[in-house]
């Protein structure tokens, strides 16, 4: 298991944001992995427009992961609707 950081772009006008947050949580622990933290920044302005929208709801995740996962991971992440971006690195031990 690796331990990664994932930072996660929401469509800030998606009215209940735990509700998302917990469906990424399940997903991480459905695919073998654990999650340690997840922190919500709240909604902030984007450096520029993503699907004509200007605010994001930015959370953070740590989490442990196979490495084979994480591709499958991302795939699902980017079906989701409500997920405009996501950035995952390897934190060192």
């Amino acid at each position: 298991m690796r331990k990664y950081e994932m930072l996660t772009i929401l469509d800030a006008g998606t009215e209940n944001q735990s509700e998302e947050i917990s469906k990424i949580e399940e997903v991480i622990k459905n695919l073998g992995g654990t999650v340690s933290k997840s922190d919500a920044w709240g909604k902030r302005t984007l450096a520029y427009p993503i699907r004509k929208k200007t605010e994001g709801y930015y959370v953070l995740f740590n989490f442990e992961l196979e490495a084979a996962q994480t591709f499958e991971l991302r795939r699902i992440l980017g079906l989701r609707a409500n997920v405009y971006r996501h950035l995952m690195v390897v934190l060192d031990d």
